[in-house]
């Protein structure tokens, strides 16, 4: 009879730790309550949503935001763009181009949007909205430049707040791939959080993971303020890993960001007939290097073409 009981405490003494170890890995399983939606009347954002931080102790109290334009972070700021949409603005972020049609394809949030829309639903009532880019890659522009953009789909969902455009541009943009939907983030990684808080010019912040809490992954530092809606969450190895939906604190910066996980990115999308812009390969960044043929070294090549072998060395499309 002792061994039976002896077998059993170790059981659930072994069932307990194993409890711990998955919350720890995985995070907390409720997701934190929205409380409201707010933007300041004195600025053309979208409302974004503020949520109850339900473990207070691990944001990180400081001033307003620090907003970082400088040449370091270009290749954050590069394909994050401001979105306008009627009477208001939020922020995306370019998750592919395609060299063969010149489409560029922007990852950003739902609620910019009132409810939600599928791609079959938008084929047959389209939506468009604006683009507007402070640079055409390395290169700051002297004034920010607008483009049409037409919506593919966006879901409003609790847990699933994303949305798809493409647009035209006239340059080859850099982009941040989607990263795999296995992909790891250690807690206390830092992030790159790009958006156009208070409907300013796209700023970087750096921001750090804490967990998934939830339907959400949650940062600290630097914490979103209104305008940052739909911003791309982006990884130092070149991934795009979340979007940008909602707040803690909307001015002091030292409140909790809360971001679309890859799981829900991956499922909206896929849902909708864009899953091929999932299984791209991780070299957004590695189109700043330049293509040479070393049998023609003075010749340097658009970022999106190859140089094929032969004796007329013809360039072909990437396909």
């Amino acid at each position: 009879m002792k061994n039976r009981l002896d077998s059993f405490k170790i059981f659930v003494g072994s069932f307990a730790i194993t409890i711990l170890a998955l919350f720890f890995i995985f995070g907390n399983s409720k997701s934190d309550e929205i409380i409201g939606r707010w933007a300041p009347p004195t600025e053309d954002v979208i409302e974004m949503p503020i949520l109850r931080d339900s473990n207070p102790s691990k944001a990180i109290q400081q001033y307003a935001p620090e907003e970082n334009r400088s040449a370091e972070v270009r290749e954050y700021l590069a394909p994050s763009l401001k979105i306008r949409v009627s009477n208001a603005s939020g922020s995306g972020t370019i998750t592919w181009y395609d060299p063969r049609t010149g489409e560029a394809y922007v990852s950003s949030c739902g609620h910019l949007w009132s409810g939600s829309r599928s791609a079959e639903q938008l084929k047959k009532n389209p939506v468009t909205c604006k683009v507007i880019t402070w640079y055409h890659n390395g290169v700051k522009l002297p004034e920010p430049k607008s483009y049409d953009a037409q919506v593919l789909f966006w879901s409003n969902d609790r847990g699933y707040d994303c949305s798809l455009l493409k647009f035209k541009p006239d340059w080859v943009p850099t982009y941040f791939p989607i990263a795999p939907k296995d992909y790891q983030i250690a807690p206390g990684t830092m992030l790159h959080s790009c958006g156009c808080d208070g409907g300013r010019e796209v700023a970087h912040y750096d921001v750090e993971f804490v967990e998934y809490r939830g339907a959400d992954l949650v940062t600290r530092r630097n914490s979103p303020r209104p305008g940052r809606s739909g911003g791309g969450l982006m990884s130092s190895d070149g991934y795009y890993v979340g979007t940008c939906w909602g707040t803690s604190d909307t001015t002091s910066g030292g409140g909790v960001g809360y971001f679309t996980p890859l799981r829900a990115i991956h499922q909206v999308y896929t849902r909708n007939g864009y899953d091929f812009l999932l299984n791209m390969s991780n070299f957004g960044r590695a189109r700043d290097i330049p293509i040479r043929d070393w049998q023609n070294p003075d010749k340097e090549w658009p970022p999106e073409y190859v140089p094929v072998p032969g004796p007329q060395r013809i360039p072909l499309p990437i396909r």
